[in-house]
């Protein structure tokens, strides 16, 4: 029986080919017609390499940081529009501006829970160097 994991985190140093993995997921998913994606992204980088049909928002359009107020953002974002299916947030470090590992930590927490309750995939990407994250977040790394 395989377990389906809610949260999954992309991991790899700035330039290490994160955002293309992201997209390529994007793009199979994009191709189920039951689906309902968001991409968040600092910035407006892909708004011209994704399909269509995905939702693209760029964060710094809204008055979000911090991992609090990202959580605020989805669950505002999932009450208005409560079919989405998949929401990737590309450079997960750069929208919370925060780049403590405990907070870190109790963020990816705090979504596993939010993305359960709402019955979403989340797909995050950060930079950082696998051997600096924590063990808590180690276990949220896309197998």
């Amino acid at each position: 029986m395989e377990v389906t994991m809610f949260v999954k985190a992309i991991v790899g140093r700035k330039g290490s080919g994160k955002t293309p993995i992201m997209l390529d997921q994007v793009e199979s998913l994009a191709n189920d017609k039951d689906s309902n994606i968001v991409f968040i992204e600092y910035g407006k980088t892909v708004d011209r390499i994704l399909p269509h049909s995905v939702r693209l928002i760029d964060i710094t359009e809204y008055p979000v940081r911090g991992y609090g107020q990202l959580i605020a953002f989805l669950a505002g974002m999932n009450a208005k529009d409560y079919d989405i299916s998949h929401i990737f947030i590309d450079s997960l470090l750069k929208i919370a501006d925060d780049y403590d590992r405990d907070h870190l930590d109790e963020f990816l927490l705090s979504l596993e829970k939010f993305a359960q309750r709402a019955d979403v995939e989340i797909t995050i990407s950060i930079s950082a160097d696998r051997q600096d994250m924590t063990e808590e977040s180690l276990r949220f790394l896309e197998r």
